[in-house]
């Protein structure tokens, strides 16, 4: 599950099995990388969704990477499992189409008119499963328990929700919402779970049971919940009155299941079994690459939202010098890891923001991505850089970093081991202390748990398509994911300047001015990129390929073809 953190670690990290084939996949700058390698054995694509669905479906079944959903409370869980069924059933005020667009939903537009209010226009004759009419009282009262303590809502510690004043039903179809100061990736966040919109009355009845499989779940999707027995699988059938008819469900039926064995998983692809499945294992890229059973797709990394990275915890020693942190980086050979990890799937990243970031103004972007990277893509040039660092922190580089592994996952080991020998080569004495995925997890919401830690390993992603949430989580005081308190008086301004600013390509400068500074700084480490994985059986069609797949009801364009 995600782990305190409103970029949403994944709290088994890597669980993956590390063997086969590799290939180098060069320096991995934005601009000219052509995408995942090709020992993967899959399709490489630049697609954001497969041939459209022609035909109905009776029945599906689908797998889901890593474990097993553990609520469907929308706001309770924010990872992989949760946010891959959970929309399909309970829909947000807004959603993102396949190409990571953001487009209104349960509300069907919004004004602003000043730059510290925003006024949804709810969608009308919009009602639950059991044929209540959604009104904007249920809309208030699905936001507002984002910030209620027993539901553990991220999106409460979020920069965007922390800046809310007021939520407030103005009308039938109306909802108001004031801000402390203006921001605008407030919108985009509203097609995450944060915004989905569950029946007030039939949570309230639930009580403590809301989201377990004892609870009452009414919600307005295309899915309506069938079955949950909260270990091996749920059951989502369609709902036949479904307020957008357009975009009714082509699926009768549809089983989402979570077998994590390798061996099972690809040879259940290959016997039929499942639909189709995204985030796919290492181990499971050269099997799938060679099956007649589908189509196994790699995205490139203009649509990757995901990062492999590490995070900085700790705030004395070693670690807290710059200029070692700085050595560090440069010290890690990026392709490496991509070939003993990654099965040479992935790309190397010298930034927290990917190409699935870039919604706008791509050519900013890219430009100061690639401008940062050639700093590492000369690794004989990073290497004396590196040791030039080292020597310049003087007496504090020789003390021990420790970097947190998870223990029994080959392939966290596999990239610690990397990281600890990149890093030896140029000085630096990086410790591993492996810790069981119950202690992972409390790295992330336990303060005290991070004592003689420095750096935790994570698999990071953000669902909003703007590099600038990405960097208000990071690097804001007091921000979800600003672990080592970090306060960079310029990089706040440069934020929080880009949080007021509608205009699309001054925004992008002001970020990428901030990205600059916080590259300088490091609050977290970045390793490498990871594409989109999907498989997807003969016969079925409709399906996302790329992160939208978390923003919105994606199961309802799947059909036959």
């Amino acid at each position: 599950m995600s782990i305190g953190t409103r970029t949403r670690t994944a709290a088994i990290a890597f669980a993956l099995a590390a063997s086969g084939t590799f290939v180098s996949l060069g320096t991995g700058a934005l601009a000219t990388s052509a995408g995942a390698a090709s020992s993967s054995g899959g399709s490489n694509t630049t697609l954001v969704q497969t041939a459209p669905a022609t035909k109905d479906l009776a029945a599906a079944t689908w797998w889901i990477w890593y474990r097993p959903i553990a609520s469907v409370d929308p706001v309770k869980y924010n990872d992989y499992p949760e946010d891959l069924i959970i929309p399909n059933m309970c829909e947000s005020l807004f959603k993102e189409l396949p190409g990571q667009k953001t487009v209104g939903n349960l509300a069907a537009s919004y004004t602003q008119p000043n730059p510290l209010t925003l006024v949804l226009n709810l969608r009308k004759n919009v009602k639950f499963w059991d044929g209540t009419p959604m009104t904007s009282a249920d809309v208030v009262y699905s936001l507002k328990r984002n910030f209620v303590t027993a539901n553990a809502s991220i999106y409460a510690y979020t920069t965007a929700f922390q800046n809310i004043k007021t939520i407030t039903a103005t009308g039938p179809d109306t909802v108001t919402i004031t801000f402390k100061t203006p921001n605008v990736t407030f919108v985009p966040e509203l097609a995450s779970l944060g915004g989905a919109v569950v029946e007030q009355a039939a949570t309230e009845k639930s009580g403590a049971n809301f989201g377990t499989p004892q609870g009452k779940l009414e919600c307005t999707g295309p899915f309506e919940l069938s079955a949950w027995n909260g270990s091996s699988s749920l059951v989502v059938t369609k709902n036949p009155n479904y307020w957008n008819t357009a975009d009714a469900a082509k699926i009768k039926k549809l089983t989402f299941v979570w077998p994590q064995d390798p061996g099972q998983i690809a040879s259940a692809f290959e016997a039929g079994t499942f639909a189709g499945g995204f985030d796919l294992q290492p181990s499971d890229y050269l099997p799938l690459g060679k099956s007649s059973a589908g189509k196994f797709y790699v995205g490139p990394p203009s649509q990757s939202m995901e990062i492999q990275a590490m995070i900085v915890v700790g705030t004395k020693g070693a670690i807290a010098n710059e200029d070692v942190r700085q050595a560090l980086s440069l010290s890690i050979n990026r392709d490496l890891l991509i070939k003993t990890v990654d099965f040479g799937v992935g790309t190397p990243a010298y930034t927290f923001a990917g190409g699935g970031y870039f919604s706008y103004d791509k050519g900013t972007y890219t430009a100061a991505y690639n401008k940062i990277a050639a700093a590492y893509t000369n690794q004989a040039k990073a290497h004396a850089t590196a040791l030039k660092l080292v020597k310049a922190a003087g007496a504090v580089a020789k003390l021990p970093i420790v970097l947190s592994v998870i223990g029994g996952d080959p392939d966290a080991a596999n990239q610690a081991a990397v990281v600890q020998q990149s890093a030896a080569a140029v000085g630096l004495n990086v410790k591993l202390k492996v810790v069981t995925a119950a202690e992972y997890g409390a790295l992330f919401s336990d303060p005290a748990s991070r004592k003689g830690i420095d750096l935790v390993q994570t698999l990071n992603y953000d669902q909003d398509p703007d590099p600038l949430a990405l960097y208000d989580d990071i690097a804001l005081p007091n921000a979800i994911s600003n672990f080592d308190s970090y306060d960079n008086p310029a990089i706040v301004k440069l934020l929080t300047q880009a949080n007021g600013e509608t205009d699309l390509a001054k925004r992008a400068a002001l970020v990428v001015q901030a990205q600059a500074l916080i590259m300088k700084y490091l609050p977290w480490i970045p390793l490498t990129f990871n594409p989109g994985t999907t498989f997807v059986a003969n016969g079925v069609c409709g399906v996302t390929l790329d992160f939208s797949q978390m923003m919105g009801p994606w199961a309802a364009s799947v059909g036959g073809c």
